[in-house]
C-alpha cells in the first residue's frame, strides 16, 4: 500500500493555459516531463496518485490520466507490481542524467576587473580551477554578473529567468567586501532547480554543497614542525575578518584556529596575538615592543602571506634574522616571496572539485549537497623556517 512506501514523491507544479490550441493533457504531460529533466528526479521516484494531482491542479481526472498514460508510452514512467503505483523510469532517469550539462554559472565576489588590480590573485585561481574543471568535462563556464547595487535586483532577475535554461549550476567564490548583494543572492539561491556549490564556507542553506579547505590539519602541522624544532614561544598575526549574513568564507576562522593549534603544544599569551582589526599601523610598533622583550617569540604564524611578508620585513629592520632568530609561516602559498614556509591552499583543486560536484549531481540524479568535499592544505617548509634558539641568553 502507498502509506507503506518509504520512496519520495514528486509534485509537479505545472502551469497550464485553458485558452491554448495544445490540449490540456499534452500540456500536463510535457510539463511534467520538463519538471522531471529539471529537477533531476532519480529513477523509482513515486508520481502522485491521478486523483491527488487532479486536485493540485484543478483538473478533471480523466486529464491526470490521459497525461500520465503519455507519459507511460513514452517510458518516462511506469507501473509498479500490482499496477496501482506510477513512477520514474530507470531509463529515463539514466538518459537525464546523461544529457549534456550546459554552462556553470561562476558568481565571483568582486567584478573581474578589480580581481585583475589585486597584488595577491588567488580568487583568479580559483576561477582558473573552475574554468580548468568545466573544460575536461566538456562544460563551459561563465560568469554571472551581479548588479552593481542591492537595487538593481529587477535586472537580474530577468537575466535569470533568461539564463536559467542554459545553466546546469552554479558555483560561488564568496561575497564582496565593499557592496551590498543579499537580495540578489537571495534571488539565485532561491533557483533550487540547479545544483550550488559554495566554496570555502559553511552551509547557510541546507541545499548548497561545499567544497572546504581543511586549514585545521595545516595549522597543527605548522605548529608541530617549529615545537620540535625547538620553539616553544609562538606569536600569531592576521586579519580578523567579521562574519557576513550570507557568504561567509573561512578566512575569519584563521585567527582562531592558529590560536587553537598553538595552545595544544604551549601557552599563548595574550600579547604575542596580534589581529589587524586594530589597524595595520600598530603592527610595526607591536612587533618591536613584543621581539625586544626578553622572552620574545621565536616563531611567528601569519593568517596569510601578505601578513607574512609584512612581518619579515619589519623583523629585519629590528636588526633579527629569519630564520635564524624568528621562524616565519604564512598561509596561501601563493608565491609572494619565493622563500616563505607556508600552508599551501588549493586554489586550482577547489575550483575543479566545485564543477565535478555539479557533473556528479547531475550524472548520479542526488542533491549536491550529499557530495561535499574538503581538501587538504598542506605545510610546504622553505627557508624561513630554522631552529629555535633561547632569546633570553641573548
Amino acid at each position: 500500500m502507498i502509506q507503506k512506501i518509504s520512496k519520495s514523491v514528486f509534485e509537479p507544479h505545472v502551469k497550464l493555459d485553458a485558452d491554448s490550441p495544445v490540449p490540456l493533457h499534452h500540456q500536463l504531460s510535457e510539463g511534467i516531463m520538463h519538471k522531471l529533466k529539471q529537477c533531476r528526479v532519480p529513477a523509482r521516484t513515486v508520481m502522485p496518485p491521478i486523483l491527488t494531482l487532479a486536485q493540485t491542479l484543478h483538473l478533471n481526472r480523466d486529464t491526470v490520466r490521459k497525461a500520465y498514460a503519455v507519459l507511460e508510452e513514452r517510458e518516462v514512467i511506469c507501473r509498479t507490481p500490482g499496477g496501482r503505483i506510477l513512477e520514474v523510469t530507470e531509463m529515463f532517469a539514466r538518459g537525464n542524467a546523461d544529457e549534456v550539462l550546459a554552462a556553470i554559472g561562476v558568481v565571483l565576489p568582486e567584478r573581474m576587473e578589480s580581481l585583475l588590480d589585486l597584488p595577491n590573485t588567488t580568487a583568479l585561481k580559483t576561477v582558473a580551477g573552475i574554468m580548468d574543471g568545466a573544460a575536461d568535462l566538456g562544460i563551459s563556464a561563465m560568469v554571472v554578473p551581479l548588479p552593481a547595487a542591492d537595487d538593481d535586483v529587477a535586472r537580474l532577475n530577468n537575466w535569470l529567468k533568461s539564463m536559467l535554461s542554459k545553466l546546469s549550476g552554479l558555483v560561488y567564490l564568496g561575497e564582496d567586501k565593499s557592496r551590498s548583494h543579499e537580495k540578489a543572492f537571495d534571488i539565485l539561491l532561491a533557483e533550487r532547480t540547479l545544483p550550488q556549490v559554495f566554496i570555502s564556507g559553511h552551509r547557510f542553506q541546507e541545499h548548497l554543497g561545499i567544497v572546504r579547505v581543511d586549514m585545521e590539519s595545516g595549522f597543527q602541522a605548522a605548529v608541530d614542525t617549529l615545537y620540535e624544532l625547538g620553539h616553544r614561544r609562538f606569536a600569531v598575526c592576521g586579519p580578523k575578518i567579521p562574519k557576513r549574513r550570507i557568504f561567509q568564507l573561512q578566512t575569519y576562522d584563521r585567527i582562531s584556529l592558529l590560536c587553537k593549534a598553538v595552545r595544544t603544544r604551549t601557552v599563548l599569551r595574550d600579547d604575542f596575538l596580534f589581529e589587524a582589526e586594530r589597524g595595520n599601523s600598530e603592527m610595526v610598533p607591536w612587533l618591536n615592543q613584543i621581539l625586544s622583550q626578553p622572552e620574545r617569540p621565536t616563531a611567528l604564524l601569519c593568517a596569510d602571506d601578505q601578513e607574512a611578508l609584512r612581518v619579515i620585513e619589519i623583523v629585519k629592520k629590528t636588526g633579527l634574522k629569519v630564520p635564524q632568530d624568528v621562524s616565519v609561516i604564512g598561509y596561501g602559498d601563493t608565491g609572494l616571496l619565493p622563500g616563505l614556509s607556508s600552508i599551501r591552499h588549493p586554489w586550482l583543486q577547489t575550483g575543479r572539485a566545485a564543477v565535478e560536484m555539479i557533473a556528479e549531481s547531475w550524472r548520479r540524479s542526488i542533491p549536491v549537497n550529499r557530495l561535499d568535499r574538503v581538501l587538504q592544505a598542506p605545510l610546504v617548509i622553505r627557508e624561513s623556517v630554522g631552529v629555535a634558539h633561547d632569546a633570553s641568553s641573548e
